[in-house]
């Protein structure tokens, strides 16, 4: 579904303007609403866990004290390290859908550059 700016009368430039200046209203909203909306995700069974906002803000990395304990006896700090990785990554991967999902409510599914 995409959505259409119309023009109804004479003034189609005016009306146009007005609507695109609502959907750029609605759009920031949108925007400061994804800085509430949390997403958490973890890896390696629980060992690595990130949360981040809409806005693909890291808020918290947690990591279990198994992991750890690995790491350290094993001396595998690559191992962490990819972990760590892998879960910011699928964190940050989840917001993006997130904000593309809540922009899209508001573009009618239009992809502009530069929203998310």
């Amino acid at each position: 579904m995409v959505r259409k700016l119309k023009a109804k009368g004479n003034n189609s430039q005016m009306d146009i303007m007005k609507q695109a200046q609502a959907m750029q209203q609605q759009m920031l909203v949108v925007q400061e609403g994804l800085k509430e909306k949390e997403l958490e995700t973890s890896v390696g069974g629980g060992a690595v866990t990130v949360k981040v906002n809409g806005q693909k803000e890291v808020l918290e990395i947690k990591l279990s004290d198994e992991i750890l304990k690995e790491a350290v006896e094993d001396n595998d700090k690559e191992m962490l390290e990819d972990l760590l990785v892998s879960a910011v990554k699928e964190a940050v991967r989840q917001a993006e859908e997130l904000a593309e999902k809540e922009m899209g409510k508001v573009t009618g599914g239009i992809n502009i550059p530069g929203l998310v």
